[in-house]
């Protein structure tokens, strides 16, 4: 592979457990990689919504569970006996949707069949747009949306304008980092990081408050088109966005912006 990244600086921002893929991609492209995740991802303060949603699939109160991110999955997941999880959702008669392809592999390493992916958009939109073709019509669906604490409620919103029926679960926290690493913070100061990554909205607004004035120091690469807007929110025009919502495109788009 040719090293395009070669003597270049990439700063990755996701959460410090979720950073070695991205990592991987952007150093077998050459590039010197930093890590600075902007926010920590955390259980919920209390276990007790997941596992009574887990009871509810279990008596079978649901067509659907929807995950938005491979952090739900792990999360919800785990709190299934290992043993039971590859059947889990079949035993209960529910189909499962993943928002994009990083979940979906999230769900496979849990041993769950995905029965439905986007092939459009990656995103909350292009998951409703995906059911409302996969069964004609949402009307009267049951739906589990397996989500983070904060974020858009866009899934939600759109799938009971289609008729369906949409409970919602916070299988985890996702929380600010308050404090930069010194050594990095340094390093965006004095323009020696060429580009920084980021991969979802929550992450760009967590940085501008995590680097305040310096986040204008380095080149901004967008996951998505709204990583995009929440990263021009706080006033950063991105650099480039990724043609697809995948960490692979996310490099594409760093080595497009780099050359």
């Amino acid at each position: 592979m040719t090293l395009e990244l070669s003597g270049k600086t990439v700063l990755v921002t996701r959460p410090r457990e979720q950073a070695a893929e991205l990592r991987s991609l952007l150093e077998e492209r050459g590039a010197a990689v930093l890590v600075q995740p902007s926010i920590a991802i955390l259980p919920p303060e209390t276990w007790d919504a997941v596992d009574a949603a887990l009871q509810s699939v279990e008596r079978r109160d649901f067509d659907w569970v929807l995950f938005s991110s491979a952090n739900g999955v792990r999360f919800f997941l785990e709190r299934i006996a290992a043993e039971r999880r590859a059947r889990f959702f079949a035993d209960a008669q529910t189909s499962v949707a993943a928002v994009g392809p990083g979940t979906a592999a999230a769900l496979d390493d849990f041993g769950v069949s995905v029965d439905l992916v986007p092939t459009k958009e990656y995103n909350a939109e292009g998951l409703v747009d995906a059911l409302r073709d996969a069964e004609t019509s949402l009307d009267g669906k049951r739906l589990l949306s397996v989500r983070a604490s904060r974020g858009r409620d866009v899934l939600s919103k759109e799938a009971a304008k289609l008729g369906a029926t949409v409970r919602e679960v916070v299988a985890y926290r996702s929380v600010d980092v308050e404090t930069p690493d010194a050594a990095i913070l340094d390093a965006l100061r004095s323009n020696r990081i060429d580009f920084g990554t980021v991969a979802s909205s929550a992450t760009a607004k967590a940085l501008a408050r995590l680097f305040g004035a310096a986040i204008t120091q380095t080149r901004w690469v967008a996951l998505s088109p709204l990583t995009a807007d929440a990263l021009r929110s706080v006033g950063v025009e991105p650099a480039a966005v990724a043609e697809e919502s995948t960490l692979a495109k996310l490099v594409d788009a760093v080595v497009a912006a780099a050359k």
